[in-house]
């Protein structure tokens, strides 16, 4: 059997494994969130501002009504995602009716 350091909660001054991300008994959060969770947020936010853009801009107004500057540039970013994926898709429905106009004016052109 390892040996595991054990410690107290500063809450409760219950014993907890070393390796405790909270205390079993009082619930106390004994370490910060995993450096990953943030970036898996991100994540989130930026791909549904990307591909579902206008409720990319819910995200954006979320994160830039917080204070600090990482969560401003969180919503930024969110709403320059957002933008360029409605002008992508803009451009791109453009293309399909420009594309569409010009097959229907040279089948009129051919008198068909």
């Amino acid at each position: 059997m390892e040996n595991q350091i054990e410690l107290f909660c500063p809450s409760c001054k219950s014993v907890v494994k070393a390796d405790a991300n909270f205390c079993p008994v009082c619930g106390k959060q004994l370490k910060d969130e995993p450096i990953g969770a943030p970036f898996t947020k991100q994540a989130i936010v930026y791909f549904v501002s990307f591909f579902l853009p206008p409720f990319g801009l819910i995200y954006a107004v979320k994160y830039l009504k917080q204070g600090d500057y990482e969560s401003r540039k969180i919503g930024f970013i969110s709403i320059i995602l957002t933008a360029i994926s409605i002008l992508a898709a803009i451009w791109m429905t453009l293309g399909i009716v420009n594309s569409i106009t010009q097959s229907f004016n040279e089948i009129n052109s051919l008198g068909i």
